[in-house]
């Protein structure tokens, strides 16, 4: 097995985490005269690189958007246990918002993602916007930060595991510990109660709690994956490889 370090560069990280979620902040500029920037929870629906939004004209984020369309758009990755707040992925996407005249490229798609929005997806104060983006800020944790410009933003995708990773990491960390622990020892050099924390198309991380306190360590797959299925088959492999060596 190959034990390069490999993993999804940070412009894949962040589509796949804005993909994930389906809430953030928008900040958008004030008509106050100073101009300050004015938070504001929404839901969204990832749309290939632009989220998409439906907001009533009576919203004070609507307003401001009416005057000056820059604003940024916070997103945070869902809480794992044992993770401080800080070290939670975020990604902040920055442009300018603009209102979508064609409802039907992208009401389906919304209502699909936030189907409560159906009641009052018809009222005609609201409509369809959608964020630019021009850059991303993207920290993944501690030590792991960047800017991501708008091509590489625009081209990146989506882990293909993104619907099927939470089931993974469940059926790893209640049924497979040992296993866990096995690869930790075995790729990563780290012997301890074991639990797998994040998995993508190339490789996984692991949680394990060694003598010294917790450590976080990437194994990478022999080969990329796209299914469950072949995460699966490289998982029992690399069990193997793993208890073979010990």
């Amino acid at each position: 097995m190959t034990e390069t370090r490999i993993e999804p560069s940070h412009a894949e990280r962040a589509r796949t985490l804005v993909a994930s979620r389906s809430e953030g902040a928008l900040s958008t500029l004030a008509l106050d005269p100073a101009g300050h920037p004015y938070g504001s929870h929404v839901v969204f629906a990832a749309m290939g690189p632009a989220p998409v939004f439906l907001i009533s004209k009576l919203a004070e984020h609507t307003k401001n958007l009416e005057a000056d369309r820059r604003a940024s758009l916070l997103i945070v990755e869902a809480e794992r246990e044992g993770d401080e707040a800080l070290a939670r992925g975020r990604v902040t996407l920055v442009g300018e918002c603009r209102p979508i005249d064609d409802r039907g490229r992208v009401e389906a798609a919304f209502l699909d993602r936030h189907p409560s929005a159906r009641a009052y997806s018809s009222f005609a104060d609201f409509s369809y916007w959608e964020l630019a983006v021009a850059s991303a800020r993207y920290v993944g944790g501690f030590g792991r930060m960047s800017w991501i410009g708008r091509e590489e933003w625009e081209t990146a995708e989506v882990d293909p595991l993104l619907d099927s990773a939470a089931g993974i990491l469940a059926h790893m960390n209640e049924d497979h510990a040992d296993a866990c622990a096995a690869y930790a020892e075995a790729f990563a050099g780290l012997r301890g109660a074991a639990r797998m924390i994040a998995v993508d198309r190339y490789g996984f991380e692991l949680r394990v709690s060694t003598g010294e306190g917790p450590r976080t360590a990437r194994v990478a797959f022999p080969a990329p994956v796209s299914t469950a299925t072949e995460v699966r088959k490289a998982l029992v492999a690399m069990v193997r490889e793993a208890r073979a060596r010990s």
